[in-house]
């Protein structure tokens, strides 16, 4: 896979702007088959006749506090929560079936990213900077295309309105121009979950509490008709003031190694594991599924089987995937 990278422009400036929150449709999916029944990989939503079902769009995105407010996680068909170093966590952003103005603040990346983005059929990763070692599985493994804030400013820009290093942003359509510039020729995703009606045993859930790492913690609140995020006991706003929203919280209970790189202070990137397995939780219309997750290997697509043995499904919408370690916790109430 030929790979290829670009830097940003500290000339370019910029300011947020307010986007459309995403669609969600609640018509059942079961397929992303083509045809008139076609549907978008990673949502399960219906994909409108001539629609281009191109490669997913991932990008990373930082969570740290003064990276807050972000912008473009509501457009985002699926997004991971992932530790990193000093306990905070950052966000793989994946888009297919929709764009966003601005989406940022974009961030370093991590050795995590390698198994996610091959779970993406490979795509495009956009991303600003990473130690040779926090990429080198990426370049080796993902089967991705990187577009890299450090080498041509073309898809990326800074907005003035926000301080090093999180100022560095990006406008999707641009990203994707900028990588079929450079010759990109990606295949698109394949669908990551199975979407149909809660696993037998689904119980009632209405609030969860998620700890990632000891400076990040979130929680997931339904709210009718999608889960509503909370970060570190404040409601999660972006930069327009909506909300973080999703229709589907899978969360995934992870192993974590030591990568070896460290910090200006001298704390230790985690190495999160992405296959494997351990048990997992779905959260969906006001539902919680418990069970187990499995990914023998990178080329094998990620298995849910509730604990009473049948598939745990999704209902069509927007999916966030948290990564929780074993030091990390996931309670339900």
């Amino acid at each position: 896979m030929t790979a290829a990278t670009l830097t940003a422009c500290a000339g370019q400036s910029g300011s947020p702007v307010a986007v459309t929150p995403a669609r969600v449709i609640s018509t059942p999916a079961t397929s992303a088959s083509s045809g008139p029944t076609a549907t978008w990989a990673l949502t399960g939503l219906p994909r409108p006749q001539g629609a281009v079902a191109g490669p997913a769009l991932a990008i990373k995105v930082d969570n740290a506090p003064a990276a807050r407010p972000q912008s473009g996680l509501n457009q985002a068909d699926l997004v991971f929560e992932c530790l990193v170093e000093g306990g905070l966590s950052r966000f793989l952003a994946v888009y297919q079936s929709q764009a966003t103005d601005l989406v940022g603040p974009i961030r370093s990346a991590r050795p995590v990213d390698a198994a996610l983005l091959r779970a993406l059929n490979g795509g495009i990763f956009a991303y600003s900077g990473a130690a040779e070692g926090e990429i080198a599985p990426v370049r080796a493994t993902s089967t991705a295309f990187l577009l890299s804030n450090d080498r041509s400013p073309a898809p990326f820009l800074r907005l003035r309105s926000r301080t090093a290093p999180q100022n560095v942003y990006a406008n999707t359509a641009n990203l994707r121009a900028g990588a079929e510039r450079l010759g990109a020729q990606e295949p698109a995703p394949a669908p990551l979950f199975r979407y149909g009606p809660p696993a037998a045993g689904a119980v009632g859930t209405t609030d969860a509490a998620i700890v990632v790492g000891s400076q990040s913690t979130s929680r997931w609140i339904w709210q009718g008709t999608s889960w509503s995020r909370a970060e570190s006991g404040s409601a999660h706003l972006l930069a327009d003031g909506a909300p973080v929203t999703a229709k589907n919280v899978v969360v995934l209970h992870v192993k974590v190694t030591g990568s070896g790189i460290r910090d200006a202070a001298g704390n230790e990137d985690p190495y999160v594991l992405a296959t494997g397995s351990g048990r997992a939780e779905i959260l969906r219309d006001g539902v919680l599924q418990r069970g187990t997750w499995s990914r023998p290997k990178l080329a094998s697509p990620y298995a849910f089987t509730s604990d009473g043995g049948a598939a745990m499904t999704l209902t069509p919408g927007a999916t966030w995937v948290e990564l929780v370690p074993t030091t990390g916790s996931a309670t339900y109430s």
